[in-house]
C-alpha cells in the first residue's frame, strides 16, 4: 500500500499519476472535434476574415429557363402556341415572350385571382403545323423555396368543354357502340440538353421530326443523338380528373422505345418519365372493356379504375348511353411530378400547374 512506501517512491508515484491525468485530459480535448477549440494554424498560415455566408439551397434564386407553350382545342394533332418563351425570376418586364415569376405560394385550385402570382404576360398563339387552338392566352408564374407554379387562361374557340376523348356511345337502332370526340390539351416544353432548342422550340419538334425517320407513330421528338426535352402534357379528359399533367420527355431515334402501333413495330420518341401513367384505353375488340359499376345508365364523364367493372354487352342499354373511352388511375413516380387543377367557366379555361424546383430526375428540367 502507498502508506508503506518510502517518501521518495510515493512522490514519484503521485507525480506519474498526475502526468497520466494531464495526458488523459489532453486526449479528451483533442476528441472534441470541430466544436472544440482549434490549435494554432498549420503550415498554410491563418485564414483571412470569413466572407458573408452564401445562400442556402432553399434561398438560392432559380435559374432562368426557355420553354415553349402549345394549346390544342379539341383538335387532332396540330395546335397553336408560342415557340419560345423566357421564364425569369423577379426581374424583368412581362411581355409576349417573357414570363416573370414572383416569389409566392399560390393555391393550385384552378381559380384565378390569387395575389401570389407574378404579373400576367399576354401571349399571341401562332399555328404549329396547321394550327388548331386559341389565338391568345395569358400566363402567370410564381415560385417559392420548393416549387414552381404556372397559371394559363384562354378562351376556348369552339366554346366547348372537351372532356370526352374517344367516348363510347350506344346506338339502339343498330345495337352497336361507336367512339367519338377529343379533348383540350396544353403542352409545356423545357429544354434539358437539346442543342437547337433556342432556335425555335416546339416548332422544331412538334409533328416534324428528323427527315431520316422511317418509322414513328407520330413525329414528335428531337433531332440530334442524345438530345432531350422535358414535356408537361395536360389533358382535359385523361389527366385533369386525377389532378396532374403527364410528365414525359422527347428524345431522338437513338433513345426511342420500340412499341407495337396499329399492328406494326414502330419507334416511339415520346416517352413517359419513370413511374406509371394515368390512363389506359377502354377498348377490347371494338367494344368497351369496362363500364361503371352503376351501369347501364350511369353515363359518367370519367371512369376511375376503382369504379370500373367488366363490360356487359347484353345489359339493358338505352339509346345514347355513354361509357368513357379511358379508364383513369393515379400516376406514380416521376411521371406524376406535375400537379394540376383546371376549371372551365363560360367558355374559358383556367389551368394551374405546380412542380418541385428540383426533382433530381434525369428526365426532368431542373430550376435549381
Amino acid at each position: 500500500m502507498i502508506k508503506n512506501l518510502p517518501n521518495r517512491r510515493m512522490v514519484l508515484l503521485l507525480g506519474g499519476t498526475m502526468i497520466l491525468l494531464v495526458l488523459a485530459l489532453a486526449a479528451c480535448a483533442g476528441a472534441e472535434g470541430p466544436a472544440g477549440p482549434q490549435g494554432p494554424a498549420g503550415p498554410t498560415g491563418p485564414q483571412g476574415p470569413a466572407g458573408p455566408p452564401g445562400p442556402s439551397a432553399a434561398e438560392a434564386m432559380p435559374a432562368e429557363r426557355s420553354f415553349s407553350l402549345g394549346i390544342t382545342d379539341n383538335a387532332g394533332e396540330p395546335k397553336n402556341g408560342v415557340p419560345l418563351l423566357t421564364l425569369s425570376f423577379e426581374d424583368g418586364t412581362p411581355d409576349a415572350t417573357t414570363v416573370i415569376a414572383k416569389k409566392g405560394t399560390p393555391v393550385v385550385d384552378g381559380e384565378d385571382g390569387d395575389e401570389a402570382w407574378g404579373p400576367p404576360s399576354g401571349l399571341e398563339l401562332l399555328p404549329f403545323n396547321g394550327g388548331g387552338g386559341p389565338s391568345t392566352a395569358t400566363i402567370k408564374a410564381a415560385y417559392d423555396d420548393h416549387n414552381i407554379y404556372f397559371l394559363v387562361t384562354w378562351e376556348d374557340p369552339t366554346g366547348t368543354e372537351s372532356i370526352h376523348k374517344k367516348m363510347w356511345t350506344y346506338d339502339a337502332a343498330t345495337d352497336s357502340w361507336s367512339q367519338a370526340q377529343n379533348e383540350d390539351r396544353v403542352y409545356f416544353l423545357w429544354n434539358i440538353n437539346a442543342t437547337e432548342f433556342n432556335e425555335g422550340g416546339c416548332t422544331l419538334y412538334c409533328h416534324l421530326g428528323d427527315s431520316n425517320w422511317e418509322q414513328a407513330d407520330s413525329k414528335m421528338g428531337t433531332n440530334s443523338p442524345g438530345d432531350r426535352v422535358d414535356v408537361w402534357h395536360w389533358k382535359s379528359a385523361r389527366t385533369n380528373p386525377v389532378g396532374h399533367a403527364d410528365d414525359k420527355y422527347w428524345s431522338d431515334l437513338t433513345g426511342a422505345g420500340v412499341i407495337i402501333y396499329e399492328g406494326e413495330q414502330v419507334f416511339r420518341t415520346r416517352l413517359g418519365d419513370s413511374g406509371t401513367g394515368f390512363d389506359s384505353d377502354n377498348i377490347e375488340q371494338d367494344l368497351p372493356a369496362f363500364m361503371h359499376a352503376n351501369d347501364p345508365g350511369a353515363n359518367p364523364d370519367f371512369l376511375m379504375d376503382y369504379e370500373a367493372v367488366e363490360f356487359a354487352p347484353e345489359a339493358d342499354w338505352a339509346d345514347g348511353d355513354t361509357i368513357p373511352g379511358y379508364v383513369l388511375k393515379r400516376g406514380t413516380g416521376s411521371r406524376a411530378d406535375v400537379v394540376s387543377a383546371a376549371t372551365y367557366t363560360d367558355g374559358t379555361w383556367v389551368l394551374e400547374l405546380k412542380r418541385s424546383l428540383t426533382t433530381y430526375n434525369t428526365d426532368d428540367i431542373q430550376f435549381k
